[in-house]
C-alpha cells in the first residue's frame, strides 16, 4: 500500500533527480516505509532564498516526489484551481493519505478526502498560530486567529493524528480520533561515552578559552531568535562566540553582521557554518560546542534541541510551545529576554559542576527519544492506520461490486 503524503515541504528537481532539505529527505520519509510499501510526497518548489548547495539528493526509489505550485501566500491564490485539481486526482486514486493540515493546501486536501470518502490521517509538527503571531508582518499577525480557527475546524473529525509533542500540540489542535505523540527526531544509539566526553570537555575548559555557542535554524528572518542570541552575546565576555547552523543567503548573513555590530558584537564572534547534509553530521558537529541556545519564537517539538540534549550539551531555550516538555524550568527564559539568557550562560559557565549536572539531565532525558523507542511507538500507530485503510478499501470494493450488480 502506498502512502500519499501531502505537505508544503520544499524540493527541487533537476535533470531527473530530486533534491530536498536534509531535514525532509530520504532519512525523514524512510520511517513510513516500515509500514507502507512506498511514499508519494506532494510538496512544492524550494524557495529562492534557500541555498541549493545545501540540498541532498533523494535516492530511495520507494520515495517519489511530486511538486505542485505554491498556494499559501495571498499572491499564490491564483494557483488554487490547479492545486485543487491535482489534489483531487491524487486523492481519488489514493488508498492511504497523510496530510499536514497547517496550510491552505492541507485544509484543501482534508476537504477533498472527506468529499471522496478517502481514509486520511493528519501529522502535526508545529504551531502555525504561534509562528504567525510572532511574525514581524502585521498581515500575518492579523491572519493568525482566522487560520487557527480554520485548521481546528478542518481537523476536528479526523480519526488519526500523529503529533510530535507529548501534550502541547494535542491540546491546542485536538481531534476526535486516535492520537499518537511521537517525535520525528533521529538520534544515534545512546552511548555513555558521549556523556563522558562532554564531562571531559567541561573539565578542560579554561577561563580564557573561547566559549562556543551553537544555534541551529533558518536565519532568513528572526523566527529562531538570532537577534536575541546576539544581544545576549553583547552582554557576555568577548570570548563568547555564536555559530548559527542553517540555511540563508549572503544578504541574510550581512544583515546579522550589521545587527551584531550595532550591539557591540564584532564580526569574528558570529559564524555561519555551511549547512550539513544529515542528522548524524549535525550530532557530531554539536560535540565541538559548549552550549546550545535556542531563543526561538515558535516550534512544534524542535528536533535540533533534542539532538543537542543527546550530546550532553547544556541547553537554554525560550519557555514557549513544547520547550517545557524538554528542558527543566531553570533552563528556560521569556521570549526576547536576552538579559536572562546571558545570565544563564554566565552562571553555568562559571560553575563546572552545574554544567555537568545539566549535561547529565539532558542526556538522560534524550533517551526518551531513542530511535528504537520512537520506531516501535510510531509503527504501532501507523499499522493501526494502515489496517483502517485496508478496511476502507475492502468496503469500497464491496460497494463497487454491489453497484455493478444493480
Amino acid at each position: 500500500m502506498q502512502l500519499i503524503y501531502i505537505t508544503t515541504f520544499m524540493f527541487h528537481k533537476e535533470e531527473g533527480e530530486t533534491w530536498g532539505l536534509p531535514s525532509c529527505s530520504d532519512s525523514f520519509f524512510g520511517k513510513y516505509l516500515d509500514v507502507f510499501d512506498s511514499v508519494r510526497v506532494i510538496g512544492e518548489e524550494i524557495k529562492g532564498y534557500l541555498n541549493k548547495s545545501a540540498l541532498v539528493k533523494m535516492k530511495n526509489t520507494d520515495i517519489e516526489v511530486c511538486i505542485l505550485p505554491k498556494n499559501t501566500r495571498p499572491q499564490d491564490f491564483t494557483n488554487d484551481r490547479f492545486v485543487r485539481k491535482r489534489l483531487e486526482e491524487e486523492i481519488a486514486k489514493a488508498e492511504a493519505i497523510l496530510i499536514k493540515p497547517s496550510s491552505r493546501r492541507g485544509m484543501m486536501a482534508i476537504k477533498i478526502a472527506e468529499k471522496l470518502n478517502k481514509p486520511y490521517m493528519i501529522e502535526m509538527t508545529g504551531d502555525i498560530y504561534n509562528a504567525l503571531v510572532q511574525s514581524l508582518s502585521w498581515v500575518k499577525r492579523m491572519y493568525a486567529p482566522l487560520l487557527y480557527k480554520q485548521i481546528t475546524k478542518a481537523i476536528r473529525k479526523c480519526e488519526f493524528g500523529l503529533y510530535v509533542s507529548q501534550d502541547y500540540l494535542q491540546k491546542k489542535y485536538p481531534i476526535k480520533g486516535t492520537i499518537c505523540g511521537c517525535s520525528d527526531v533521529v538520534l544515534e544509539k545512546s552511548d555513555t561515552q558521549v556523556l563522558q566526553s562532554r564531562f571531559q570537555k567541561i573539565d578542560w575548559m579554561k577561563p580564557d578559552d573561547v566559549v562556543n555557542l551553537a544555534l541551529i535554524g533558518f536565519y532568513q528572518g528572526n523566527g529562531k531568535g538570532v537577534d536575541t542570541a546576539l544581544r545576549a552575546i553583547s552582554r557576555l565576555p568577548v570570548n563568547f562566540q555564536l555559530s548559527v547552523l542553517g540555511n540563508g543567503t549572503e544578504e541574510n548573513r550581512q544583515k546579522w553582521y550589521a545587527y551584531a555590530k550595532v550591539h557591540g558584537v564584532s564580526k569574528d564572534r558570529l559564524h555561519f557554518p555551511s549547512p550539513l547534509s544529515s542528522p548524524q553530521e549535525v550530532l557530531h558537529w554539536l560535540d565541538d560546542y559548549d552550549f546550545f541556545v535556542f531563543p526561538t519564537r515558535s516550534e512544534g517539538l524542535p528536533r535540533v534541541l533534542v539532538e543537542a540534549m543527546s550530546r550532553g550539551l547544556p541547553c537554554f531555550a525560550t519557555n514557549i510551545c513544547t520547550m517545557p516538555e524538554l528542558l527543566p524550568a531553570e533552563c528556560l527564559f521569556e521570549l526576547d529576554d536576552d538579559k536572562k539568557l546571558a545570565e544563564l550562560l554566565l552562571s553555568y559557565y562559571q560553575d563546572k559542576a552545574l554544567m555537568k549536572f545539566i549535561a547529565n539531565v539532558n542526556f538522560e532525558h534524550s533517551k526518551d527519544y531513542d530511535a528504537e523507542i520512537l520506531t516501535i511507538k510510531r509503527n504501532a500507530f501507523l499499522t493501526e492506520f494502515r489496517n483502517y485503510c485496508e478496511v476502507f478499501k475492502e468496503e469500497a470494493n464491496d460497494k463497487n461490486k454491489r453497484d455493478a450488480i444493480c
